[in-house]
């Protein structure tokens, strides 16, 4: 009996995350330092968002087909966010907290070769120009990139603790614009029609330009002017985007986006005590 291929679709993604979020939590009782391995799995996510937006966004290398939403833009980077938030990058965690050799980094770089196959078998995965063998030869760097930043995370290195800092807010922030996006709230494009694609290219570098702002001031201070200045720079970016009319809407779009961005200056405060926690000790005694 021949299958119904949408509706086949999401399995083997649930599968997957099962299967690694498992590893996660396996992964999370064995560290002796959960903050520096929450940090860890923030900043692979980040590089796996960095990877996808060129792989994807851009230069269109492959497509996910996890079959959840009905437009495909969407179900796109919801496959993407799976892969790249989740299956690679809860991995990488697992291999670094287990201090995994080089042979088992392989193992595993040819697990994820295989499975990239098995997807494109079962038509839930197509490769346009991207191969599986960039895959294999690339993930390896990519745990040991995930090793070194642990060690350094905990050597309390402090370009390394501004940078985990920077990519929390950095996945919080995307990950917020893609749920507002999928609710109608916002879209950016380029002049008077934009379409769906136009969005996820524009929208990522919108998310990190207000995330370099908001680390770099609130890591200085964390007092009112601060607070006024972060979201004067917000409502001034939105200005921006609008008059350029790479921001869907009119000046009340302003407005409508100020609740957004008190609820990531508030967020990006909190990340920063948990981040700095001992340093905001020491300023509070």
């Amino acid at each position: 009996m021949r299958r119904n291929q949408k509706s086949f679709n999401k399995y083997p993604y649930i599968v997957l995350l099962v299967i690694h979020t498992i590893m996660l939590l396996i992964a999370f009782s064995k560290t002796g330092n959960r903050r520096n391995t929450l940090m860890l799995l923030s900043s692979n996510i980040a590089l796996g968002y960095y990877f996808e937006y060129f792989v994807v966004n851009l230069f269109r290398g492959y497509v996910y087909k996890p079959a959840v939403f009905k437009n495909k833009q969407f179900d796109q980077i919801f496959g993407a966010i799976l892969s790249q938030a989740m299956f690679v990058p809860f991995t990488a965690v697992f291999i670094t907290i287990f201090q995994l050799n080089w042979k088992l980094k392989w193992l595993f770089s040819f697990y994820f070769f295989f499975i990239e196959n098995l997807f494109v078998h079962l038509r839930v995965y197509t490769h346009n120009w991207w191969r599986s063998t960039y895959t294999f030869l690339l993930l390896p760097f990519y745990f040991w990139i995930s090793d070194k930043w642990y060690q350094k995370l905990q050597k309390g290195s402090p370009l390394i603790l501004f940078f985990s800092f920077y990519n929390i807010i950095l996945i919080t922030c995307v990950n917020l614009l893609f749920f507002r996006a999928i609710r109608g709230n916002v879209r950016f494009g380029y002049g008077k029609h934009h379409t769906w694609r136009e969005h996820f290219i524009i929208g990522p570098l919108y998310s990190i330009v207000l995330t370099i702002l908001t680390a770099w001031k609130m890591k200085r201070n964390t007092d009112f002017k601060t607070w006024r200045e972060i979201l004067w720079f917000r409502v001034a970016c939105d200005f921006l985007f609008i008059k350029l009319k790479w921001m869907k809407g009119n000046l009340s779009k302003i407005v409508l986006n100020l609740p957004y961005h008190f609820l990531m200056i508030t967020i990006s405060a909190m990340i920063l005590k948990f981040v700095y926690r001992e340093e905001v000790k020491i300023k509070t005694d």
